[in-house]
């Protein structure tokens, strides 16, 4: 994900965004943007502009409220292909999500999503249910094995419950 739709502005189809990119040009039109929705798969940025705050920009076709309305929360996606070389001990978010955590050798949930802030936290849904937020820091997690699927914590006692 490198932004989101996050609220209408006006009534002509311009839309507030939330940029998650480190990549400028990444938003220059005719940038070209995947989403989740159905009804609009694939969305073209005909401008943008920052006249304060979150950027406002305006979609190819996008051009009533109304239109714009079904966009509001939608993630501006991009092919994987498009994504930045990342440097090492980097990843990307859903390259994160679904991995099974392990503590020593023991598997003791899955991560359900990585929280990012000025601390990135891993979201983990231990086996008993429970949701930990362990900070994203190498000594809490000093191995990730995309490939094998798993990542391991060497949590202290007490942050994953029990």
């Amino acid at each position: 994900m490198v932004g989101r739709i996050v609220s209408l502005h006006g009534k002509d189809g311009a839309v507030r965004l939330r940029v998650e990119s480190d990549h400028p040009q990444r938003f220059v039109p005719p940038a070209r943007f995947r989403t989740r929705l159905p009804d609009a798969p694939l969305l073209v940025l005909r401008s943008i502009g920052a006249p304060s705050g979150d950027p406002i920009a305006e979609f190819a076709g996008i051009t009533s409220a109304e239109q714009a309305a079904r966009l509001v929360g939608a993630d501006l996606l991009i092919k994987e292909r498009e994504r930045r070389d990342l440097e090492p001990g980097e990843y990307w978010p859903d390259q994160l999500i679904g991995l099974v955590v392990r503590v020593g050798s023991d598997t003791v949930g899955v991560v359900e999503d990585l929280i990012e802030a000025p601390q990135d936290r891993l979201a983990v849904r231990c086996e008993d249910g429970a949701l930990a937020e362990v900070p994203f820091v190498e000594p809490l997690v000093p191995e990730i094995d995309l490939a094998g699927g798993w990542i391991r914590l060497d949590p202290p006692e007490g942050l994953l419950g029990g």
